[in-house]
């Protein structure tokens, strides 16, 4: 089984869920997905879906999944690494409106050189992407220090924007 998700974020992330519901539409995935939609408007026609799940459903659908697929957030990667699984990682893009700003393709960057995740900067990507994680097998963190210093960068940055708003 996949498990697709795609946050809580106020605005969904159609294009994601679009892309991976017709990739099952078309036996590229010819497995099970389990999609979390969030508030997407996009009705997927070939996956089982839910708009949000508890941290508990989250966590257990993680762990049921053969692969993760997912935006680019820090909470959803921190869970598949401490779980040692693969997961295929597509940045929203803030000029696409899908997110405030692109701190997200840096958090993919990252951990992409570490070797924790597979990316996908773009939807068009994800078919070898998904070839790749047939045999990808996630860096190993140590008690997750490096995703904690990540984090804490992008919380610091994220301050710092929120300063910058609030001086204007």
């Amino acid at each position: 089984m996949i498990f697709l998700t795609v946050g809580t974020w106020r605005e969904g992330y159609d294009r994601l869920v679009k892309a991976v519901d017709e990739l099952v539409g078309r036996s590229v995935i010819n497995e099970g997905v389990i999609a979390q939609v969030g508030n997407g408007k996009y009705i997927p026609k070939h996956m089982k879906i839910m708009d949000f799940c508890s941290p508990n459903e989250f966590s257990d659908l993680i762990s049921k999944a053969r692969l993760v697929i997912s935006h680019a957030g820090v909470g959803t990667i921190i869970e598949t690494v401490i779980q040692c699984k693969p997961i295929i990682v597509v940045p929203r893009c803030a000029e696409l409106g899908e997110v405030d700003n692109d701190h997200q393709f840096n958090t993919a960057k990252q951990l992409e050189t570490e070797g924790k995740i597979l990316a996908a900067y773009e939807v068009s990507e994800l078919p070898d992407k998904l070839q790749q994680a047939k045999n990808f097998v996630p860096a190993k963190e140590q008690v997750g220090q490096k995703i904690i210093r990540v984090v804490e960068a992008f919380l610091s940055e994220l301050a710092e924007q929120k300063m910058q708003r609030v001086r204007k």
